[in-house]
């Protein structure tokens, strides 16, 4: 396929029109990803959204480009947004706190740029989740429903991606908040099992939250594999073997934990 489509594959209208249909087939909805603000990349991806029927595209800044440039990037699409009736659901990515995602919607000031909250990536600028979730809710658009704990590898402190329910966060009430004070109708589930990031920023530069305490508690090891993943450089050819397995279990689990809240 072509560069730069990832699991799509292709812009090529045929297979789109195909893809189309089978999401149709299949009674799913569908939203795209993607990552930089650039209005001409933003456009193309817009055109793909809409031959597949998406509602949604989520994006995010990358840090080298800045937020100031984000807000003039995303007005400059806001008709094609308004002609194909597709939303920008603009991400809290890792890098950012919920007040600076949220002074990038209030400058573009449009109905159709809203917010992905991304439950746990306010941990990496050291915001604490629930807090991040209910400042964000109001604006959101989209999301990433997921859950963290605070490891030490090689020396530092890493967040890592766990089987949704047996983190450090408090998701039950990262799903209250979204059910009940976000415009959201459907949650995006994200296991995140085999995922690692660093903080990107000191603690002390951070959104007030502390190493050791709360969401941030460390845990130690050792970590069972099925619920950790090994570190990629220190696994055994038998773990990499057992890796899809592990996966596999992750996103069952997971998925059983969120309708278990959607329950009740």
């Amino acid at each position: 396929g072509a560069p730069g489509w990832g699991h799509l594959g292709s812009a090529d209208p045929g297979h789109l029109r195909d893809v189309r249909n089978r999401i149709e087939d299949l009674g799913l909805y569908v939203e795209l990803d993607t990552q930089k603000t650039d209005p001409n990349h933003l456009r193309s991806v817009l055109e793909v959204c809409h031959a597949l029927g998406a509602d949604v595209l989520r994006t995010y800044a990358k840090p080298e480009d800045g937020l100031e440039q984000a807000v003039h990037d995303l007005r400059q699409i806001l008709d094609v947004c308004a002609d194909t009736g597709i939303r920008i659901a603009f991400e809290n990515h890792e890098h950012e706190t919920s007040a600076q995602i949220l002074d990038v919607v209030r400058q573009v000031d449009s109905d159709r740029v809203g917010i992905l909250v991304d439950t746990g990536n306010s941990m990496m600028v050291w915001e604490d989740p629930v807090s991040a979730v209910r400042a964000l809710a109001p604006g959101a658009v989209s999301s990433h429903f997921k859950d963290h704990v605070v490891i030490l590898e090689d020396g530092e402190p890493r967040v890592a991606g766990i089987t949704l329910g047996t983190g450090t966060m408090d998701c039950a009430e990262c799903f209250r908040i979204l059910a009940n004070e976000s415009p959201l109708e459907r949650l995006n589930i994200e296991v995140c099992y085999d995922y690692r990031a660093p903080f990107r920023r000191p603690q002390a530069q951070g959104a007030g939250a502390r190493l050791g305490e709360g969401a941030f508690k460390i845990q130690e090891p050792p970590y069972d594999p099925a619920w950790i993943a090994p570190s990629s450089h220190l696994r055994s050819t038998a773990e990499d073997q057992q890796m899809p397995t592990w996966q596999d279990r992750a996103v069952v689990e997971s998925v059983a934990y969120v309708k278990n809240l959607n329950k009740k």
